[in-house]
């Protein structure tokens, strides 16, 4: 399941070159929490020396640089450069030209080992996003369902409205342009819903209210008994958000488990 750092990473991409001149690089993605991760540029010994290294990136043509800067290793016969990476400041700018398969990219930079009089070095190309590779923290860090409950109960209908908590942790907010889901009780559906114009703010916990239209047959067909009773079931949302960029819209995709408690 994609969280909203699915939507983050390939912001984070571009922080380091995959392929491109003087020298093939390559680069992972470890998230260390909701607030930053720690990227790993990796290429050739001969590209950088050991020490410190200064520079900056910018994205897809895009006029705005981020700043990146950490300590050249060597081993193996390569380099690695680690560099920890803020989410919120990342520059929205870099939305404009945003696209859901590549990113064209340019590094520049130098070392700054022996007085800061290293030769600049400038890396550009091309990289897909689905070679971006990410570990880290699991997702429901950014993404869960934290409740599901039935707003009316009677003989003849149900409503009920579902909360997910979103961690959007960039610096500018973010638009869902539109949700559809549909919720499941013992793997049976009994409820879908959709939702339009919602906000995530920009280095929040959100906490997102998706109304839901129940199909009573179905909810006490699966899970009447529970429900009736006061209790509560485990139930299953499945869906997908689609968040609204100035490049384009990015699909995540929902599969959330919880528990669904009774109208009171």
């Amino acid at each position: 399941m994609l969280s909203l750092f699915r939507f983050a990473a390939p912001l984070l991409a571009v922080l380091a070159a995959a392929e491109g001149s003087p020298g093939p690089l390559r680069f992972s993605v470890h998230v260390a929490g909701v607030t930053e991760a720690r990227l790993t540029i990796t290429g050739p010994e001969a590209e950088l020396p050991e020490g410190p290294f200064r520079g900056a990136v910018s994205v897809n043509g895009s006029s705005a640089e981020f700043p990146i800067s950490g300590t050249v290793v060597h081993a193996d016969g390569k380099f690695r450069l680690p560099v920890t990476v803020r989410y919120k400041e990342l520059p929205e700018a870099w939305t404009e030209g945003f696209n859901t398969h590549t990113f064209t990219y340019r590094v520049r930079g130098k070392s700054e080992s022996g007085g800061g009089n290293g030769t600049p070095r400038e890396w550009t190309g091309t990289q897909a996003f689905q070679d971006v590779e990410v570990t880290g923290e699991g997702s429901d860090r950014f993404l869960a369902l934290q409740d599901v409950h039935l707003t009316d109960m009677s003989l003849l209908s149900s409503e009920g409205v579902g909360e997910l908590m979103l961690v959007n942790p960039l610096g500018f907010d973010v638009k869902i342009a539109d949700a559809t889901y549909a919720l499941f009780a013992e793997g049976e559906p009994i409820g879908q819903g959709s939702a339009r114009g919602l906000i995530l703010r920009g280095g929040h916990k959100n906490t997102v209210r998706l109304p839901i239209a129940i199909d009573h047959a179905s909810l006490l067909s699966a899970a009447g008994k529970a429900v009736l009773a006061g209790g509560d079931v485990a139930v299953r949302l499945k869906g997908k958000l689609v968040l609204r960029l100035k490049g384009g819209d990015v699909a995540v995709p929902l599969d959330l488990s919880g528990r669904m408690s009774g109208a009171s």
